[in-house]
């Protein structure tokens, strides 16, 4: 039973000393350092410099005050509309006369020819 305890005793110490080194590892995590074995003395480094940026700054934009524009007054151009010419208006006329006797020719030639089919096929 002393053997148990005493293994038990060693076996907490242990990780008394493990969980010790393991702490001091952490708390220097943001530094760095070494022991050269091989060389004579002991050699420590310094740290590598830390670059803390500023606080940011938040102020209000000056105000912006705009001068009104001066008014500008203009007068308005004059209107003006030339009216149409007499052979202009009987061109137009003349063209639209031309078209609806295009479209009454082509009504009547339709009801011609639907005239013959009727006729023909029944023959």
């Amino acid at each position: 039973m002393t053997f148990s305890r005493t293994v038990f005793k060693l076996a907490a110490a242990g990780f008394v000393a493990a969980g010790t080194l393991f702490i001091a590892a952490s708390a220097n995590a943001g530094t760095s350092w070494s022991i050269g074995v091989s060389v004579p003395g002991v050699v420590v480094s310094e740290p590598a410099p830390v670059y803390y940026a500023p606080e940011p700054v938040y102020s209000r934009p000056a105000p912006t005050y705009y001068q009104p524009a001066q008014p500008v007054y203009s007068v308005p151009a004059p209107v003006y509309y030339e009216p149409r010419s007499h052979w202009e208006e009987r061109r137009a006329e003349r063209w639209e006369e031309r078209r609806a006797e295009r479209r009454e020719w082509h009504r009547r030639q339709w009801e011609r020819e639907q005239h013959r089919r009727y006729y023909e096929d029944r023959d």
